[in-house]
């Protein structure tokens, strides 16, 4: 098993968690390293491994509480891998703004961009939430997440029903251009120009089952 090194972030999780502290930025890649129990982990740079998010208690972060969207995005061409990625930019109750990236057609983006749509439909977008995320327990250990606002958990049922099928036909592209059209609503909704992709690696069928 694979051991990790953790940092000490307690000012950060403490706010993201529903505390309060001074400004700090963090890059938050999700489910980095298969073996671990985490599901957030900071990147700290090329030449370092990235560090899993932990609570005071040892136990992994797996909830960043009352966040507003701040801002969403894919990139492309990213890594030696050229992987297309959704980032996700959340703002803390304080101001302090966290990028979280996964891969575009992962689960866990999945499921995020079909709360935010979902957020989108019934809700502003400037609406705080409650996202929390995790590890499923199949060999691939894919990451969930979802988003409630008010203990209720927020989806496009459309959306859902749409990335279903496409899952149940095998068409991963599909699947991509859904997530890619939800991603160019949201940053409508945010007022920023539409979102181009290019080449994107194709989903994994294993772990796109499990959503």
């Amino acid at each position: 098993m694979t051991t990790l090194a953790t940092v000490d972030n307690t000012a950060i999780i403490s706010e993201f968690a529903g505390g309060n502290t001074s400004d700090v930025s963090m890059m938050i890649g999700i489910g980095l390293v298969k073996d671990s129990e985490a599901v957030f982990f900071q990147y700290l740079g090329e030449e370092q491994t990235p560090s899993a998010l932990m609570m005071p208690s040892g136990r992994p972060l797996t909830r960043l509480a009352n966040v507003t969207l701040a801002g969403v995005e894919i990139a492309t061409n990213v890594g030696e891998f050229n992987s297309t990625k959704l980032n996700l930019y959340l703002q803390s109750s304080a101001g302090r703004t966290v990028m979280l990236t996964s891969g575009l057609t992962t689960i866990w983006s999945q499921c995020i961009l079909n709360a935010l749509m979902g957020l989108y439909n019934s809700y502003d977008l400037t609406t705080p939430f409650q996202l929390d995320s995790w590890k499923g327990t199949s060999k691939m250990k894919p990451c969930f997440g979802s988003i409630r606002i008010d203990g209720n958990k927020i989806s496009d049922n459309e959306l859902y029903e749409m990335l279903a099928d496409a899952r149940g036909d095998k068409d991963y592209t599909k699947v991509e251009q859904l997530l890619t059209n939800a991603v160019t609503m949201l940053k409508k909704g945010l007022g920023v120009d539409e979102v181009v992709v290019e080449e994107a690696p194709a989903v994994d069928p294993e772990a796109a089952e499990l959503f």
